[in-house]
């Protein structure tokens, strides 16, 4: 009752107010902390490093920026880094490993994680398929697949790739703390590889001459490489780009329509690799996200 009287007082509605400033205060500081975190936007000239493997440094896809890394000049951190006036590092190397981020060289590159530093944006990272073969299972099923051949059991063997999935998340989650530790102040945005079988596991030859059985498994394959990456990108608390999810875009798909390409390629790309329009594509997507309320 006393604090009920006091409102109708002026020294009481002074204190009341008093009161109500400080908790709207503490309420603006609780609901916009996250939104004056989002205040550091990406501006032009800002520093971009952009790590992985060959998904990420486009082997073949013309104009070609480092042949020894297989990476293209039309790749989409050079895509991304074009549309938003940014400083961009690309030391993606086809090949790549995790290791090959974190301590081991790739002839006279050195670990990409070197190229990160503290004053760093922006990073990008695709990564995670050699350290479980996926890319060599994918062309060497293509090639057996063209001699009229089975590849899963004699050249992809189950159990090695299940042993290989198994320990990625590990080698993931290194990984990513190692790139946030390095670029405390940076966006971390991972990307996954992009569908490169038909969701359908049915073959197209010339594209995906490969056997039904063993197409299935490939299939089966990507999805499972797709679900480490994501899950390992969301345990990191980094963002993500889903450049695996929409379909009719894979090895299979009208040459006008593919991101990837398969055993004959339709446009500039390596087998089984991304294509021009699939870095433009995963390009667009990663624009769109950072320009995005976080």
């Amino acid at each position: 009752m006393r604090d009920h009287h006091a409102a109708r007082t002026p020294a009481g509605r002074r204190r009341l107010r008093q009161v109500l400033v400080a908790v709207l205060v503490i309420v603006a500081g609780v609901q916009f902390a996250h939104p004056a975190a989002a205040a550091a936007a990406l501006r032009p000239g800002d520093k971009y490093v952009a790590l992985g493997s060959s998904f990420a440094s486009g082997p073949m896809i013309p104009p070609v920026a480092d042949a020894s890394c297989l990476r293209s000049a039309s790749n989409y951190p050079h895509l991304v880094a074009a549309s938003l006036k940014l400083s961009l590092t690309d030391v993606s190397c086809g090949a790549a490993t995790t290791d090959n981020i974190l301590s081991a060289p790739q002839g006279v590159h050195p670990p990409q994680l070197t190229a990160v530093t503290p004053d760093t944006k922006l990073v990008t990272v695709t990564i995670g398929g050699n350290d479980v073969n996926y890319t060599v299972s994918n062309l060497a099923c293509g090639s057996a697949g063209a001699r009229g051949q089975s590849c899963v059991g004699p050249i992809v063997v189950p159990g090695q790739v299940d042993a290989a999935l198994a320990a990625l998340p590990a080698k993931m989650a290194t990984t990513l703390q190692a790139i946030k530790h390095a670029a405390p102040h940076a966006r971390v945005i991972v990307l996954p590889y992009l569908r490169v079988m038909p969701a359908s596991a049915s073959p197209c030859p010339p594209s995906v001459p490969i056997d039904a059985a063993d197409l299935r498994f490939l299939v089966d394959f990507g999805q499972r490489l797709y679900t480490v990456i994501k899950q390992s990108a969301a345990a990191a608390k980094v963002d993500f780009v889903d450049s695996y999810a929409p379909k009719g875009h894979d090895a299979c798909a009208t040459p006008a329509r593919r991101w990837v390409e398969g055993e004959v390629p339709a446009s500039p790309a390596f087998m089984f690799h991304p294509d021009a329009t699939g870095m433009k594509a995963q390009a667009k997507m990663i624009v769109k996200q950072l320009r995005s309320p976080s």
